[in-house]
C-alpha cells in the first residue's frame, strides 16, 4: 500500500476503549533523570491492550472499573509495574520512572577466540523466520495512527516565489508543525497476498475534509528478507537468510521479562552504503521471536529523499506464545529547498487476533482501503475520548491555529486576491513558463506557452512563431470544456497557419479516473512527417543555427478530425478517431545559418532506406482506434467516491489499428496498420528494476502509403534526449532512415537498472550514489532488416535530492553493416524540475 507527499506514512488505525463506564488513569513515562520517553508503551499485564506516551511523555489510558496490573514499557529499558484499583468515574495519577535495562553477559564471551554469541541467536532466528511467518494465516487488529510533520527551519523564498510562513502555520523563525493527522481503522489479512483496512475516523489538522494515509501497510515486517520502507528498493532484514552476507552482529547480554528470556544484541552493517540497518534487535530465547528492535537507516544506505530514517517496534506475547504488535514507531528527517523537516509516525495496535477466522467477503471486490461514510466528520469531542496518545500542546495549538487559517482561506475575498496576484504578467512566465490566468471563482482558466518554446528556427520556415493556448472552462465539478488553440507563421515562407481542437469531458464525481471525452479538431498546421514528433524544436534550432544540421523534416495539413476517448478506471480504456487530412509538401527557403554556409544543410524531405523519400499533395480519410488494459487494479473507496490504488505494476497491453480510407473526398490512401504491444517495470528490491517494452505490427494492406503514414522509428541525433525517451526510442537511430511499410516487425525495448547493486561496491560511485542501467533497443522486420543498438549508463547523476540526470554510452548496428556509436544525456520523467522540450501533435 503505499505513500502520499514523499515518506509521511507508515500506518493506520484505531483503538476506542469503553468511555461511558471507564475510570482514567494518567501520567508521565520518564527515566531515571526525569526525562520523557517518548512513545512508551503503557498496557494492562496480561492483555494486548493499552496505549502510547507522546512524545513528551504523557500517557492516557482508559480501563471500565477493577483492579490492574498495568506494565510500563520501553525498549532498552525495564519495565515498570504499577497495581491499579479504580472505578467508573475516577481518574488516578501515576508517573512511570523506568531504569535502563541491566543485561547480564553469557559466559562464553570473555573465552578466547570464540565466537560471539549473538551469531548463535541470530542463527536460530534465521532459521526460525519462515516459522513465525507461516504461521500467522490471518491477523487482524484495531490500529490507531498518528502522524506529525515539524519543521526545524524553512526559507523565506522557493525558486523564487515568497513563502509565507504565517500560511503555512509556522512561526517567523520557521519552526511548527506542517502536516498532522489521525486515524483509526482495523486491518484485516489472510496470507499471503489478502489485506483489507477500514477507516473508521480520521482527522486531518486544517482540513476537514481530509482523508490522511488509505494505503498503508500494517506491520512492517522484519520476518521477511525484505522490508519494504524508506525506498522502493527495501533493505535487508538484520535476520534475513542471508543476513550473515550484510551484518556484523555484538552480543549486549540477557534480561528476564515476564518469564521470558531476553537478547539484547547490536547490529552492525558489513559495509557502507548498502541496503542495511544498525542498531539494536531483542530476541526471545527458545522460541527465537523478534521482542523489540531499534532500527536507523541513514543516507549513506540508499535513502532517496530522507537524510535519516527510523524504526522502533515493541512486540507482546499473544496465546500460543506468539508475539504480535503492540507500538511502531517511524521518525524521519529529510531537507529539501530549505525546509528542515522531522517527522513521525506513531502507530498503536488493540484487538490483536490471530489465526481468527475472517469472512471471504472481507477481500472482495479488489478493494484494499476503505472509509466509513462519515470517516472524516467525527467531532473534537470524539477525538478527545478515541485517542490512545494524548496530544501534545503544539498539536492542540496546531489545530486551533491551522481552523483559523482555513476559515481564512475559504473567504472568497482572499481567494480572489490569490487569483489577481497569480493572474499578474512577469518577465519570467513571458519568458520561461508562459501565462497562467484564472477569473472569479476559477471558471475559466487560460494558459499560454512560454517565449523560449514559442520562437523557433528551421530551413523551411525560416525563423517561425507559434503561440498557443488552452483554454479550460469548468461547468461543473463533473464538466468541462477545453479548447486548445495554435497559430505559427514563418517569416521565410510566409506561411500563416492556425487550428484548434475542442472537447467535452465528462468525469465521474463516484468514481475517480472514470471519464470520456468527445471532441472535434479543425484547421491548417505544420507537422512532423513522423507523429510522434521525435524532433524537438527547441533542440532543431540549436543544431540548425550552430551547427548546419537541419533535422527537422515538416509538411502542412489541412484537419477535419472527430474524436472519443474513454477510460474506465478499472484497467481498460479506448480511443478512436476519424477524419479527413490535406497534405501539403514544403521546401526549404533558406540557408542561412550562424556556422556559415554548408552543404550539411538538406533537403526537407525524410532520408529513408530505399529512396521512399517523396510527399505528393494528397488528400486522407483515416480513422484510428487503440484499446489497453492493465489487469490487478484494486481500489480505495473513499466516503464519497472509489479511486484506483496505485502502484500497479501489472503489464500494459495495447493493440491498435489504422485504416486508410480510399475513394472518400478523394482520399488517396489505401492501407491498414496494425500494432500490439506489451509495457510492464518489474521492480526487483534489492536487485534493481527490470523494463521492457515490446511491440510487434505491420501493414496488412500497403496500397497506398504516404510518408505520414509508414512505420517510423522514434530515433534521436542530439546528445541531449527528449523527456520522456526512454524505453520507448532509438538512441542513436537516424530519424527516418529505417522508416518501412514490411507486412511484420517486432520492436523491443529492454532496460535494467541495477539502482547501486554493483556500483554501491565502488567507492567513488557509491559517494555519488550514481546507479549503473545496461539495455538494448531493437527493430526488426521479416523482410531481415534490422536496427539494434547496446548501451550501457549511469544513473540517478545530480545533486543532493536533485537527481535525476543519466549518461549512456551507445553502439548500434543494422543489417546494412553500417555501425554507429556516441554518448546520450537524458532526464528521468522522476527528476522534479525538468522542462518539456516535446510538444505534442501540435
Amino acid at each position: 500500500m503505499r505513500k502520499p507527499g514523499y515518506l509521511l506514512a507508515v500506518l493506520l488505525s484505531l483503538l476506542q476503549l469503553p468511555t461511558a463506564t471507564a475510570g482514567i488513569l494518567k501520567g508521565r513515562v520518564t527515566d531515571a533523570r526525569n526525562a520523557a520517553l517518548p512513545f512508551a508503551t503503557v498496557y494492562i499485564k496480561g492483555t494486548t491492550m493499552g496505549v502510547s506516551a507522546n512524545a513528551e511523555g504523557n500517557y492516557e489510558l482508559n480501563v471500565t472499573a477493577g483492579s490492574y496490573q498495568v506494565l510500563c514499557q520501553y525498549i532498552g529499558f525495564g519495565q515498570e509495574v504499577y497495581t491499579l484499583d479504580i472505578n467508573s468515574t475516577e481518574t488516578i495519577m501515576h508517573d512511570f520512572k523506568l531504569r535502563e535495562q541491566n543485561t547480564q553477559m553469557k559466559e562464553v564471551v570473555v573465552k578466547a577466540n570464540s565466537e560471539d554469541p549473538a551469531y548463535t541467536i541470530i542463527r536460530n532466528t534465521i532459521a526460525r523466520r519462515s516459522y513465525h511467518l507461516d504461521e500467522v494465516h490471518t491477523f487482524q487488529t484495531s490500529i490507531y495512527l498518528k502522524g506529525v510533520g515539524r519543521t526545524r527551519e524553512a526559507p523565506s523564498k522557493v525558486f523564487g516565489q515568497k513563502i509565507d510562513k504565517g500560511e503555512l502555520g509556522l512561526d517567523t523563525a520557521g519552526k511548527g508543525i506542517l502536516f498532522l493527522c489521525e486515524e483509526n481503522a482495523d486491518y484485516y489479512a489472510a496470507m499471503p497476498h489478502k489485506s483489507r483496512t477500514v477507516i473508521h475516523s480520521v482527522v486531518q489538522s486544517g482540513d476537514p475534509k481530509g482523508l490522511g494515509f488509505a494505503q498503508l501497510p500494517s506491520v512492517i515486517s522484519f520476518y521477511e528478507n525484505n522490508v519494504p520502507i524508506f525506498s522502493p528498493r527495501g533493505f535487508v532484514s538484520p535476520i534475513a537468510e542471508n543476513a550473515l552476507y550484510y551484518y556484523r552482529y555484538k552480543y549486549l547480554g540477557e534480561y528476564r521479562e515476564n518469564g521470558y528470556t531476553i537478547n539484547k544484541i547490536q547490529v552492525i552493517p558489513r559495509r557502507k552504503y548498502e541496503a542495511t540497518f544498525s542498531g539494536t534487535i531483542y530476541i526471545t530465547d527458545g522460541d527465537w521471536a523478534i521482542h523489540s528492535l531499534d532500527m536507523l537507516v541513514t543516507d549513506k544506505a540508499s535513502l532517496s529523499l530522507l537524510d535519516t530514517a527510523r524504526i522502533r517496534q515493541l512486540y507482546l506475547p499473544l496465546d500460543n506464545n506468539q508475539w504480535v504488535i503492540k507500538n511502531q514507531v517511524v521518525y524521519a528527517t529529510f531537507k529539501i529547498f530549505g525546509f528542515d523537516v522531522t517527522a513521525n509516525l506513531v502507530t498503536v495496535y488493540n484487538n490483536q487476533k490471530v489465526n481468527a477466522a475472517i469472512p471471504d467477503t472481507m477481500f472482495n471486490d479488489k478493494v484494499m482501503s476503505e472509509y466509513d461514510k462519515k470517516a472524516n466528520q467525527k467531532d473534537s469531542a470524539f477525538w478527545n475520548n478515541a485517542r490512545p496518545i494524548p496530544l501534545e500542546g503544539d498539536e492542540k495549538k496546531d489545530y486551533i491555529l491551522k481552523d483559523s487559517i482555513r476559515k481564512k482561506e475559504e473567504d472568497p475575498r482572499y481567494i480572489d486576491s490569490l487569483r489577481r496576484v497569480g493572474n499578474k504578467v512577469t518577465a519570467r512566465q513571458i519568458l520561461v513558463f508562459g501565462l497562467d490566468k484564472h477569473t472569479k471563482k476559477n471558471k475559466d482558466n487560460i494558459r499560454t506557452n512560454a517565449l523560449l518554446t514559442m520562437v523557433n528556427y528551421n530551413t523551411v520556415e525560416g525563423l517561425n512563431v507559434s503561440p498557443r493556448a488552452v483554454w479550460t472552462h469548468t461547468i461543473d465539478t463533473s464538466r468541462k470544456l477545453e479548447t486548445r488553440m495554435a497559430v505559427r507563421y514563418g517569416f521565410s515562407n510566409t506561411h500563416f497557419n492556425a487550428i484548434a481542437r475542442t472537447g467535452y469531458t465528462y468525469s465521474s464525481p463516484t468514481w475517480i479516473g472514470r471519464r470520456w471525452t468527445i471532441g472535434a479538431e479543425a484547421g491548417k498546421y505544420v507537422f512532423q512527417y513522423n507523429p510522434t514528433n521525435p524532433v524537438p524544436e527547441l533542440y532543431n534550432t540549436i543544431s540548425t543555427l550552430f551547427y548546419n544540421q537541419n533535422y527537422l523534416k515538416i509538411y502542412e495539413r489541412w484537419n477535419a478530425k472527430l474524436y472519443m476517448d474513454k477510460q474506465y478506471a478499472n484497467g481498460w480504456e479506448w480511443h478512436v478517431k476519424t477524419g479527413y487530412e490535406h497534405r501539403l509538401p514544403l521546401r526549404n527557403t533558406t540557408d542561412y545559418s550562424w556556422a556559415g554556409h554548408s552543404n550539411k544543410l538538406t533537403d526537407n524531405l525524410p532520408d529513408i532506406s530505399g529512396g521512399y523519400n517523396t510527399l505528393e499533395e494528397h488528400s486522407a480519410v483515416l480513422v484510428e482506434a487503440s484499446i489497453s488494459y492493465r489487469p490487478g487494479y484494486k481500489y480505495v473507496l473513499y466516503p464519497d467516491y472509489k479511486m484506483p490504488g496505485v502502484n500497479n505494476r501489472m503489464p500494459l497491453f495495447t493493440l491498435s489499428y489504422e485504416k486508410g480510407v480510399p475513394g472518400i473526398l478523394n482520399s488517396k490512401v489505401d492501407f491498414d496498420k496494425w500494432r500490439f504491444s506489451i509495457v510492464q517495470q518489474l521492480r526487483m528490491k534489492l536487485l534493481g528494476v527490470f523494463s521492457y517494452n515490446i511491440a510487434a505490427g505491420g501493414f496488412l494492406n500497403k496500397n497506398y502509403v504516404a510518408l505520414p503514414d509508414m512505420m517510423h522509428l522514434n530515433g534521436n541525433q542530439f546528445i541531449a534526449l527528449p523527456t520522456g525517451f526512454y524505453l520507448s526510442g532509438f538512441e542513436l537511430a537516424p530519424y527516418y532512415l529505417y522508416s518501412n511499410t514490411a507486412p511484420l516487425y517486432g520492436e523491443a525495448h529492454v532496460e535494467y537498472n541495477l539502482e547501486g547493486l554493483i556500483t554501491n561496491k565502488i567507492p567513488l560511485l557509491r559517494r555519488a550514489r550514481w546507479y549503473a542501467v545496461i539495455g538494448n533497443n531493437t527493430f526488426y522486420t521479416a523482410t531481415g532488416s534490422y536496427y539494434t543498438e547496446a548501451f550501457i549508463g549511469i544513473d540517478n547523476i545530480g545533486v543532493s535530492k536533485l537527481r535525476g540526470f543519466r549518461v549512456d554510452l551507445v553502439q548500434g548496428w543494422d543489417s546494412d553493416g553500417r555501425m554507429r556509436n556516441g554518448i546520450r544525456v537524458g532526464l528521468k520523467p522522476s527528476l522534479l524540475i525538468h522542462m518539456n522540450t516535446r510538444k505534442e501533435e501540435w
